[in-house]
């Protein structure tokens, strides 16, 4: 069988990292690759040479025939490729549903692959007839454990909460902030840390600060790591915190999350959306919503009239003491949660089910 991948492969975006987790799982499983990448500007930017060299032999690869075109990015890029025999499409989207516009194009691939119940229903919900099969997102759980370099922080309280996102409203970062400000103080030995994409990004989070009612002097500490991060360095920036919190309006998967539970320590998420797959109340800690709320003026013209969730203020505001003040107990939680995911999403049954989609077209 001869695939063509296409997506982004580069860069140190979660899509990035699962392209490159999906080439190495169809090498390994003895087929021709070729890539298309979408993102060669960003090639030596964040990956080991080693790692560049081996994406980069893919790209010329020659295909003999063309089976099946496989892609693997954002749905409003996705177009049916009639020089192949198969095409599969393989995207996530955020919200109750899916834009308009995709629906037509991705009713023209044989299947779909999405990566939550939460989009097997939001997808199906929105008019998409093809089949559609449930493949978790991709992992390298080797890279991911407990033990090993700390990534120093010039922080001395002795609590650290650990924020990842881009600076997007539905992160919600604006209700993290909130929560935070209004629950801890100086007193309570607690920081907060905030890893960006880009230094961009730190004036908006310094200002949002700064319009918080509190006192200047009675504000926890906020930290803010405002550039990119080589991935063993994410992983040590994760080991050197205590929690990891993220109260989002919505995800597709939520790889931050996941991360986060494989190194055994306690997360903190909203209980909507696609990680809530592999997130629940016996191995985290759910923020309840209020509801879910109509989006109006985002940024992104395409989640406008969508819905997406509105979680409470108040409960992100108690999970986060919660942890705060349980720590043995909130240890004990993530410790569960690592067993369960490297169970149930390890890297070996994922590979299964792809192998499994691509073979049954196998001519």
């Amino acid at each position: 069988m001869n695939i063509l991948l296409e997506g982004i492969f580069y860069n140190g975006h979660g899509l990035a990292e699962g392209n490159r987790m999906l080439l190495r799982i169809l090498d390994q499983a003895g087929y021709r690759v070729r890539i298309k990448a979408r993102d060669p500007s960003d090639k030596y930017t964040v990956l080991h040479p080693k790692e560049i060299d081996y994406i980069s032999s893919f790209e010329n690869n020659r295909l003999p025939s063309n089976d099946v075109y496989l892609y693997n990015w954002i749905g409003s890029f996705a177009r049916f490729n009639p020089d192949f025999r198969i095409n599969i499409a393989r995207t996530t989207f955020e919200t109750d549903r899916i834009p308009d516009s995709w629906v037509h194009e991705l009713n023209k691939f044989d299947e779909v692959w999405v990566q939550s119940k939460f989009n097997q229903t939001t997808f199906t919900s929105s008019g998409v007839k093809v089949p559609l099969r449930l493949i978790p997102n991709f992992f390298d759980y080797r890279g991911f454990s407990p033990e090993g370099p700390v990534l120093s922080l010039p922080i001395s309280k002795s609590f650290k909460f650990l924020s990842v996102f881009d600076l997007k409203k539905r992160k919600g970062y604006d209700l993290l902030l909130e929560a935070y400000l209004n629950e801890f103080s100086q007193e309570d030995q607690a920081a907060l840390v905030i890893k960006l994409r880009d230094s961009r990004q730190t004036e908006i989070i310094e200002q949002f600060i700064n319009t918080h009612p509190k006192a200047k002097r009675k504000r926890p500490g906020i930290y803010i790591i405002d550039h990119m991060l080589v991935p063993s360095d994410i992983v040590s920036l994760y080991r050197a915190c205590d929690a990891f919190v993220l109260p989002t309006r919505g995800e597709g998967w939520g790889r931050p999350f996941f991360e986060a539970m494989l190194m055994e320590i306690p997360v903190i998420g909203t209980n909507w959306s696609g990680h809530t797959d592999f997130m629940h109340e016996h191995n985290s800690y759910l923020v309840d919503i209020k509801g879910l709320v109509q989006i109006s003026g985002n940024d992104n013209p395409i989640f406008n009239g969508h819905y997406w969730a509105d979680p409470s203020i108040a409960d992100l505001q108690k999970k986060m003491r919660l942890v705060w003040a349980n720590r043995v107990e909130a240890k004990e939680k993530a410790k569960t949660a690592k067993q369960e995911l490297t169970q149930t999403y390890s890297m070996r049954e994922t590979a299964k089910k792809v192998i499994h989609e691509i073979e049954k077209y196998r001519g």
